[in-house]
């Protein structure tokens, strides 16, 4: 270590030498690339709905997908995991916190939505994080809103 005190003392900079076997790294698979172009035409061939998906990755501790919406759907919790949501284009309202409601509409749908939670109007650009059990929602849709959502240790919801 004297020489490596010495290197550091007279240049600034840190050299570690080592001594031994060279051990070789192994092979590392590579990370996953979806392109925006691939993206966008998995939702324009997508059939006509309230909610687009297109996946990216899906594995035992993430989630990735292009979601995108065109109308305000149930509010929802999951138990486990937390989402980031990166809005890529449109404008909604995103409602987190406050408690899920829970009833039956005009025609005996479920419908759930968020009492006394905090409301915000996202757009290009927004970030909205929401932590596992926090109820969240887009009440309101202006057109239509697509994010990419990234899912942490999802579990099975």
């Amino acid at each position: 270590m004297g020489l490596m005190r010495t290197l550091t003392a007279a240049t600034g900079l840190s050299l570690v030498l080592g001594f031994g076997t060279a051990v070789a790294q192994s092979v590392v698979p590579p990370g996953t690339v979806a392109t925006g172009a691939d993206l966008q035409k998995t939702l324009a061939e997508a059939p006509a709905g309230p909610m687009t998906v297109a996946r990216v990755e899906t594995t035992e501790t993430t989630r990735v997908n292009l979601i995108h919406r065109t109308i305000p759907q149930n509010a929802i919790i999951h138990a486990t995991g937390w989402e980031v949501h990166h809005i890529t284009d449109g404008t909604g309202t995103v409602v987190t916190g406050g408690r899920v409601v829970r009833s039956t509409g005009p025609d005996g749908e479920r419908v759930a939505k968020i009492e006394e939670g905090d409301s915000r109007v996202v757009t290009v650009g927004d970030v909205v994080i929401i932590p596992a059990g926090t109820p969240h929602w887009y009440s309101d849709i202006d057109g239509s809103v697509t994010y990419l959502e990234i899912r942490y240790d999802p579990g099975s919801n």
